[in-house]
């Protein structure tokens, strides 16, 4: 199974968090474990000069462009953090038919991701 997932998660991602963000994810799988970036960007017209993926520096003062820290695979499952304000956020997701759709917590509430292959 984890050859499954590591074929289906490496590569470029898009989508959004719950409407309210942009959200981009580049990763790649060797064995168990996952690495990459995971970039979250705020749909707000504040959000000043971005780059190719959509990245500004506004938004990282905010949000962030994170390197993953402690990516595994596991089955079907990924799992990996980022840091907020020198705090961890953990991520879990997997694919669903053609998404990777991952999942968190934020100030104690549930958040969900949904994110499409990059062209």
């Amino acid at each position: 199974m984890v050859l499954f997932v590591a074929a289906s998660v490496d590569g470029s991602w898009k989508g959004y968090v719950e409407g309210q963000y942009n959200a981009t994810a580049a990763l790649k799988v060797e064995g168990a474990k996952l690495t990459g970036t995971f970039s979250i960007i705020d749909n707000n017209a504040k959000s000043e000069n971005p780059d190719d993926s959509g990245y500004s520096p506004f938004v990282a003062a905010q949000i962030g462009k994170n390197v993953l820290v402690n990516g595994k695979v596991e089955g079907e499952t990924i799992t990996f953090s980022t840091m907020f304000n020198g705090k961890p956020v953990n991520y879990k997701g997997s694919i669903v038919g053609e998404k990777l759709v991952l999942t968190t917590t934020f100030n104690e509430q549930p958040v969900k991701i949904t994110l499409n292959r990059a062209k």
